[in-house]
């Protein structure tokens, strides 16, 4: 009874998404950012694994694992993406290729501090706060004199929740409020606000399966004062399967994740973990996942900056390594960059910037 309970959850849950999904349209900066607060764990197998994240780690993902935490947990992430540089080219009149514009990613990062709080039967209480850092625009008057400076910046700041409904089904949501701080191509600065929602269920079975489906994003967008400004927030649902079994001193997960409806070609995580004693653990995996971004491009021709959107895609292997020191657990990743795909008659040629790392680190009280 409890199974077929869950089953209808679940199909609630796509309902759910599918009635509300937009169509494709040119998203905010704070998408990407939202699509990244995943931790090192769960990038080195590959990306987030929604049937088995658990705890203050589910705080974005799968917030039904906020109902799973074991024991009151505090998490500290941090993610660095490299300066990326692709250059694009195409035939001339002579059909030898030239290079004709130009790609540049500034060097970024993203900060999390998650934390899970269990309240025996009441369920667990998550609150998390999420910094994004995009680069510093400088601002100056008339004489070039700099007059101040800040960041291309997302934050996000919420809290969540979870609980265990029946024996071994977890259901959680969590919410969160934004803003978003982004640049024009006249350098003019702009600020936009909003909320995002996310809504999960996770199905454990007594052969060490475990199943899980969030909806995430859900969200209206951000309201900014200039309507020139992106400020969708792309409503994304995920589902996933893994296997988790213990063998002695060694512990082993797998898991897949799948990212319909596809529209942008199949997106999937797969990866595994093995642990050794419950102190040292590897991890590798394989992702695919594409997105649609707004971003400024360099003409090289005309020496002049313009917004394009285009289809942007992180594909490849993924490692991972994690060390446990009594309570506490340090875990580092390396996942393939995001890079802008090609249209008919273009290369792509990624001068610097190829790979993501991610560290963290946990305490358990």
């Amino acid at each position: 009874m409890k199974y077929v309970h869950s089953s209808l959850v679940f199909v609630c849950c796509f309902l759910v998404y599918s009635s509300v999904a937009p169509a494709a349209n040119t998203t905010a900066t704070a998408d990407g950012f939202l699509k990244h607060l995943v931790g090192a764990e769960y990038n080195g197998m590959g990306g987030s694994f929604v049937g088995i994240v658990r705890g203050a780690d589910a705080f974005g993902s799968n917030p039904a694992g906020i109902g799973a935490a074991e024991g009151n947990r505090v998490v500290i992430h941090t993610i660095r993406f490299p300066r990326t540089i692709a250059l694009l080219s195409k035939p001339n009149l002579d059909s030898n290729y030239e290079d004709y514009s130009q790609f540049e990613q500034r060097a970024s990062g993203i900060e999390m501090l998650n934390w899970a709080l269990p309240m025996g039967k009441f369920g667990t209480l998550g609150l998390g706060v999420a910094f994004g850092q995009q680069g510093v625009f400088r601002r100056v008057d008339h004489l070039g004199k700099a007059i101040n400076s800040f960041p291309e910046n997302n934050l996000a700041v919420g809290f969540g929740y979870g609980l265990n409904i029946l024996h071994n089904t977890v259901i959680g949501f969590d919410a969160k409020w934004l803003r978003s701080k982004v640049t024009d191509t006249n350098a003019m600065e702009h600020l936009g606000h909003g909320y995002a929602y996310n809504v999960g269920i996770i199905q454990r079975f007594d052969s060490g399966i475990q199943v899980g489906i969030a909806a995430r994003n859900l969200s209206n967008g951000l309201s900014f004062s200039n309507v020139d400004i992106p400020d969708k927030i792309e409503r994304t649902i995920v589902a996933g399967i893994a296997y988790h079994r213990e063998m002695s001193d060694v512990s082993l997960r797998v898991g897949l994740d799948v990212h319909p409806p596809f529209r942008d070609g199949v997106q999937a995580n797969v990866g595994a973990e093995i642990w050794y004693k419950n102190r040292i653990g590897g991890r590798i995996g394989y992702l695919r996942q594409t997105e649609k971004r707004y971003a400024s491009v360099f003409l090289l021709q005309e020496a002049a900056f313009e917004t394009q959107e285009r289809l942007w895609k992180a594909e490849g292997m993924c490692y991972g390594l994690g060390i446990r020191f009594g309570s506490m657990t340090l875990n580092a990743a390396y996942t393939p960059q995001f890079k802008p795909t090609v249209v008919t008659v273009e290369r792509l040629h990624v001068v610097q910037g190829e790979a993501v790392y991610t560290f963290s680190i946990g305490q358990t009280f």
